[in-house]
């Protein structure tokens, strides 16, 4: 087995508990959508007590890397590593905010009856999902190509999302006593259009992180 440092033992750590962050908030992603799709109150619920889990890994990831900035004063890969995943861990926590939101109202749905997600929901939660997942992928495997992907998956998500509000806005119009149903729904495509665009953050910072480029805001994105 190779020797490793003290330093290079301690960003490891960073990185594993980034990766079970990563793991952590594809998973609530999952379970919220079928949560809703099943009618399941205690799927549901099983994703408002992950998040207490999330938020537990987030500040644990805070609290190495701000250690290992202080003590360690890394320069080059291991800085940008750190301060990268300083940034990213953000957006994990906000799609684990956002998991809980759709099973919330998956809860609010499963008291009562009439319209369902129908195909849409379903397919934008896969989408998303794996989404979160590529990004850990390209991470763990320093490959800003992967990380690319999710530029089109984010499209496809965005597009879903406007078919499913002209489509609940048209349900509001036609089934006046569906209104409050209608915009559940609505409120669920866009979690996960939000959840989308949190895990195409994940992956311009991954390309940042093995490039060097900063892919915000359309720059350097060629």
């Amino acid at each position: 087995m190779a020797y490793r440092s003290p330093a290079e033992a301690e960003l490891e750590r960073v990185r594993t508990l980034f990766l079970q962050m990563c793991v952590r908030a594809e998973s609530m992603v999952r379970l919220s959508v079928r949560s809703v799709v099943e009618r399941d109150p205690s799927l549901g619920r099983s994703v408002i007590a992950a998040d207490q889990e999330i938020d537990r890994l987030e500040l644990e990831v805070d609290r190495h890397c701000l250690r290992f900035l202080a003590t360690r004063q890394p320069v080059g890969i291991d800085l940008r590593t750190v301060t990268t995943i300083l940034k990213m861990v953000t957006d994990l926590e906000r799609i684990g905010d956002l998991s809980v939101n759709i099973a919330e109202r998956g809860l609010e749905l499963s008291a009562g009856t009439g319209i369902e997600p129908g195909l849409d929901l379903p397919r934008m939660g896969e989408i998303a999902a794996d989404m979160v997942r590529l990004a850990a992928d390209a991470f763990l495997e320093a490959d800003g190509r992967i990380a690319r992907d999710l530029i089109a998956r984010d499209r496809e998500v965005d597009e879903l999302n406007r078919q499913a509000f002209h489509k609940w806005l048209h349900h509001m119009s036609a089934y006046p006593d569906q209104v409050d149903r209608a915009f559940a729904l609505t409120s669920l495509s866009k979690y996960l259009e939000r959840i989308a665009d949190h895990a195409c953050n994940l992956g311009e910072m991954v390309v940042f992180l093995v490039e060097g480029r900063d892919m915000r805001h359309g720059s350097s994105a060629g």
